[in-house]
């Protein structure tokens, strides 16, 4: 759900009454010493940006130094296998990415960690996969896109990299379909947009943040995004609902996980700190205009990776994404 008043003002009670919880108390009035959050993404990217942003709100509120500490690699697995391995005292945190403890398991044959050796805090927002193409490409909607690919016999299109949520996405329509779409990893979002602009390749598939100076200049053009809802920044826009494609209807998430075992009521104030970290300014200041804030509660956090899992891992075995 996105973030509202109410929902701001429980999760700020909620972290008043953590703080009193008699549980924290007996394990040494957490927080005693910093708190580190593992960063699985590497400096100066849109994730760096927002944990900085949390971890100078949960300084504020909790009284203690909060570091964010990059470990990139493997499409996140490394900085994760770290956080699974970690005590499960609060004070190692994990910056968690979609891929990181869901289709990560599935892609990835030497993974070293599971599902169960975290516990899931809270989303902070979901963003949808947007398909970007350059201006005078002969296709102005998803629908034209499908008829132009089924036409030529195949389309290739760029995302940041095998196994990531837009290739994920695009493999799902390909196999509802039978439409033959042609995947080309990239290191990134970046070079992939800058193909598409200089004409190499035909369309990108990712965050609409990424392209978005060259769509406002009229350079690119958006033909769909993958929200239930055109997004408020680029209201032009059609979702694949409106297309004709209910079924493709799909956000990733972002969001903070514990190690297993991290006691309740660290993981409540937690929760109440990051989600009302994502109500401040600076905070939204970070946000994409594809980043809908969002929040849920550990429980539903679980299962709603638990859904993932299920729903991605037939399409990645059929796919033979690793």
């Amino acid at each position: 759900m996105s973030l509202n008043r109410r929902q701001i003002l429980s999760s700020l009670a909620a972290l008043g009454a953590a703080s009193a919880a008699p549980g924290l108390v007996a394990q040494g009035a957490w927080p005693s010493k910093p708190i580190r959050i593992i960063l699985p993404y590497t400096v100066g990217g849109s994730a760096d940006a927002l944990a900085r942003g949390i971890a100078e709100h949960l300084r504020s509120v909790l009284g203690q130094p909060v570091i964010v500490e990059s470990r990139p690699g493997a499409n996140s697995a490394l900085g994760a296998e770290l956080v699974a391995k970690s005590p499960a005292d609060g004070y190692t945190l994990l910056y968690l990415g979609y891929p990181t403890i869901s289709t990560n398991l599935v892609v990835y044959k030497d993974v070293r960690y599971k599902l169960e050796d975290f516990q899931p805090i809270t989303t902070t927002f979901r963003s949808p996969v947007s398909l970007t193409v350059k201006r005078d490409f002969p296709a102005n909607n998803l629908k034209e896109l499908m008829d132009l690919a089924r036409k030529q016999g195949s389309l290739s299109y760029g995302t940041s990299g095998n196994g990531s949520s837009p290739h994920l996405l695009m493999e799902k329509i390909k196999a509802d379909t039978g439409i033959r779409f042609e995947h080309i990893p990239y290191k990134g979002e970046n070079p992939a947009v800058l193909d598409v602009l200089g004409g190499h390749l035909p369309l990108f598939a990712g965050s609409i943040a990424t392209p978005q100076q060259h769509v406002r200049s009229g350079a690119l053009k958006v033909i769909a995004t993958s929200s239930a809802e055109r997004l408020p920044s680029f209201p032009d826009v059609p979702t694949f609902r409106e297309a004709g494609f209910p079924e493709h209807v799909f956000t990733y998430w972002h969001g903070f996980a514990a190690p297993a075992g991290t006691p309740r009521p660290i993981i409540d104030r937690l929760h109440a700190a990051i989600v009302a970290a994502m109500s401040t300014q600076p905070v939204r200041n970070v946000l994409g205009p594809d980043q809908i804030a969002t929040a849920m509660s550990p429980e539903a956090f679980t299962e709603q990776i638990r859904k993932d899992i299920a729903l991605w891992t037939p399409v990645i075995r059929a796919s033979r994404i690793e």
